[in-house]
């Protein structure tokens, strides 16, 4: 089919507009069957009919839930070209209105823990937020207190940790000290009684000092050498008259 570009252009604008149209009149027809609908639904509800009547219907009960909403915008949708952008349409409504709504509730709620008074408008939806906010807020107040109780036992248990090491490193050092201290004092009783070289590492001698170091006061020890000569002699001459 040859056409002049001026007749093929006539042709274009005419399906193009026949399209648009078609379009519009989608919407206008999904804005009557949500008013058709919203008529029906409070009679048909009354007598517990209205869900049955809807399954009736050749499309599905969200469809109808959208021609509703086309009509009760219809101020806003009836001059949309299109079935998709009015119910994107409808949606961004929605979505401004609810968070509009939302906004006065907690501009309400605001108010009443300010003053203590619940202002006009308020319903049982508040009490509910309210009562939310408060069991949320105890609950996040209890975790924070078993948090710190957390933290505060760790930090005791490495304080503990800390002192107990502290202790353990004083008693060694204390021990080491000792140790040292009764090394140096018993080297130098053996060089005042003139222990030599030799008898210094004698284990005999660090036995007698040992023993010596076990009795209360000089007085017993004293005594306590003096028995050990008496002991030693005797044996000394024991063995001498068995070498005889």
């Amino acid at each position: 089919m040859n056409l002049t570009k001026d007749r093929a252009r006539e042709q274009i604008i005419n399906l193009h507009t026949g399209i648009m149209s078609a379009a519009r009149r989608s919407v206008q027809d999904a804005i009557k069957i949500g008013e058709i609908i919203a008529i029906q639904k409070p009679e048909l509800e009354m007598k517990n009919e209205f869900n049955s009547w809807l399954k009736s219907l050749p499309f599905a009960e969200n469809t109808a839930r959208n021609y509703i909403q086309l009509f009760n915008y219809r101020h806003k949708t009836s001059t949309i070209e299109d079935l998709s952008t009015a119910y994107k349409k409808v949606s961004e409504i929605e979505y401004q209105e609810k968070q509009t709504v939302e906004q006065r509730k907690r501009s309400m709620i605001a108010e009443y823990r300010r003053t203590g008074i619940k202002p006009d408008g308020w319903d049982r939806s508040l009490d509910y937020i309210i009562k939310k906010d408060e069991d949320e807020q105890k609950l996040y107040e209890e975790r924070k207190r078993k948090h710190l109780e957390n933290v505060a036992k760790q930090k005791e248990a490495q304080g503990q940790q800390k002192q107990a090491e502290d202790l353990f490193s004083d008693v060694l050092s204390k021990a080491a000290n000792e140790m040292i201290g009764n090394m140096k004092k018993r080297s130098e009783w053996k060089d005042k009684i003139k222990v030599s070289n030799n008898g210094k590492e004698d284990s005999f001698v660090d036995a007698i000092m040992d023993y010596l170091d076990t009795l209360e006061d000089d007085n017993r020890r004293i005594e306590a050498c003096y028995n050990i000569i008496k002991v030693c002699k005797n044996i000394a001459v024991d063995l001498q008259k068995v070498k005889e």
